[in-house]
């Protein structure tokens, strides 16, 4: 093995997050229980997660008691403020492996970066090497490292323009995936027109949208070929500017999926339903004080 061979194997210098200050002392003043059903049998709820607010805009945490679609069983994640803002969401599961992302501002107060750290066992250099001489190739305990450790997974910068309007996301150097930037286009009534999707500077699909009173639709583009869908989106919004409905439709006429949603009188979410084709409902979720 060369010399830079043998330094890209060797072990990684830890890169542990900093100490972000936020407000110790807040008590959550509600909960939300997060139950789901299948189909119609509304008698079979099964209690999936639970939710604590400092407000009806500051969640203080999650508890996620059963695997479904958008939660794991055993983890748990706390978000912490300083002030009104968001400055750090954690995450632990039930392996002990856990998460951290810190949220950075400016003096308007617009999140300028996000950066976001893992902890956790990290497989060994000699089995990283090993699994890239091999197109199929299964991992065990043993070839983990005995401890966890911190590393970085994620640090992205925000953009805005001269009247505060988000305009680019950009992961240059840390991402969990290909799609490491975004860019948003507006008219001059603050609507989106477009939205972005980069690897870098390789376009991946563009969306763009069309609006007419509280409803927006919008399409997207997939720049290769192979991955070109015909694909129309339309989300439909309350006088209070809430999602209502949203529906996927296909080849102008086939309805993919449609969600629908109502709230309670403080803004916070009551029911959640999820249709698939030829409009039969999938689950429901309901969310109880």
């Amino acid at each position: 093995m060369n010399c830079s061979n043998k330094k890209e194997f060797e072990k990684q210098v830890e890169i542990i997050p900093p100490i972000i200050e936020f407000d110790k002392e807040r008590n959550p003043s509600f909960t939300i229980k997060e139950y789901y059903f299948h189909g119609k049998d509304s008698s079979k709820l099964n209690l999936q997660k639970i939710s604590k607010y400092y407000s009806e805009n500051e969640i203080a945490s999650e508890s996620h008691l059963l695997t479904s679609t958008n939660t794991e069983t055993g983890r748990k994640i706390f978000y912490d403020y300083k002030g009104k803002l968001l400055v750090q969401k954690k995450t632990i599961n039930s392996k002990k492996d856990s998460t951290k992302t810190l949220y950075f501002y400016n003096s308007e107060n617009q999140l300028i970066k996000r950066e976001q750290f893992y902890f956790q066992k990290k497989l060994r250099p000699e089995i990283i090497r090993k699994s890239r001489n091999s197109d199929n190739i299964s991992f065990s305990e043993k070839d983990f490292e005995k401890e966890r450790s911190w590393d970085k997974s994620s640090e992205i910068y925000f953009s805005y323009d001269s009247i505060g309007q988000k305009t680019e996301y950009y992961a240059p150097k840390f991402h969990w995936d290909n799609q490491n930037k975004y860019k948003w286009f507006y008219d001059n009534k603050g609507n989106i027109t477009t939205k972005q999707s980069w690897n870098h500077n390789e376009l991946i699909w563009t969306e763009s949208y069309s609006y007419e009173k509280n409803n927006y639709s919008f399409t997207r583009v997939w720049n290769n070929e192979d991955y070109q869908k015909e694909f129309k989106f339309y989300v439909f919004k309350n006088r209070f500017g809430q999602n209502i409905k949203e529906i996927t439709i296909k080849n102008d006429s086939i309805q993919v999926s449609k969600k629908t949603y109502q709230y309670y009188r403080n803004g916070i979410k009551k029911r959640k339903d999820i249709y698939g084709e030829n409009n039969e409902r999938l689950t429901t979720y309901i969310y109880k004080k």
